[in-house]
């Protein structure tokens, strides 16, 4: 804990932020991106009582609305050990009972299932997006919040075999899917949302909320 607001304020000056967030002192920390126009997103769901786990969770600006929101458990995780050091941080500031990790996506299920789990601009940047999807699906008790990348075909034509006699019940359009190259984890694909819904399966009611800061808004309801 810091021992005056002054030297918060002076800490939180010295780092450098992606997220821009609001703190109890009255200020917010300088971000790289307005990540704060997510949150009236996050308004219209429940998280009074609710085990959340926040994936990708950078400076833990969600983590902490989250617990601010009355959940009654939340951990955030993400890769970044300096980001992680940040939400600790801010986490202590705060007066926030919030667990933070160095924990990646890969393993989660070692950290158990929860009620809510977010993953916002994570699955979009790994290679592995389905094995992605199907880990934070196997993680998600409620409700997954998502903010990933989409595919939206307009048609699609091929000669391949297999495309013409594939399985009837996903549409050949929705078997879509695109290929980026990103800057950080090589080629990326964007699923359409078809594909997310059937890696989601029938437990799950999934559907697409429009376009959110990034890529697209995604939730996922456990039936």
């Amino acid at each position: 804990m810091f021992e005056t607001p002054e030297s918060f304020k002076a800490w939180v000056n010295s780092q450098e932020w992606y997220q821009t967030i609001e703190l109890l002192d009255g200020f917010y920390t300088a971000g790289k991106f307005p990540t704060e126009n997510r949150l009236p997103w996050f308004d219209k769901y429940e998280f009074s009582g609710k085990t959340v786990l926040d994936i990708g969770c950078n400076s833990g600006q969600y983590s902490l609305y989250a617990k601010k929101r009355g959940a009654s458990r939340v951990i955030g995780i993400d890769l970044d050990e300096a980001r992680i050091y940040q939400a600790k941080t801010l986490a202590m500031n705060e007066r926030a009972d919030v667990e933070f990790y160095v924990h990646g996506l890969d393993n989660i299920e070692e950290l158990g299932v929860f009620d809510v789990t977010i993953c916002i601009a994570v699955v979009t940047e790994v290679e592995n997006v389905l094995g992605a999807l199907r880990k934070i699906r196997d993680a998600t008790g409620v409700m997954a919040i998502i903010e990933m990348g989409l595919a939206r075909p307009l048609f699609n034509v091929s000669r391949s075999k297999r495309w013409l006699k594939s399985d009837k019940s996903v549409s050949r359009r929705g078997r879509v899917s695109e290929m980026y190259r990103h800057k950080h984890a090589g080629w990326v694909m964007f699923p359409s949302l078809e594909i997310v819904k059937d890696i989601f399966g029938n437990e799950f009611d999934v559907q697409c909320e429009g376009r959110g800061l990034r890529y697209e808004k995604v939730v996922a309801y456990r039936r």
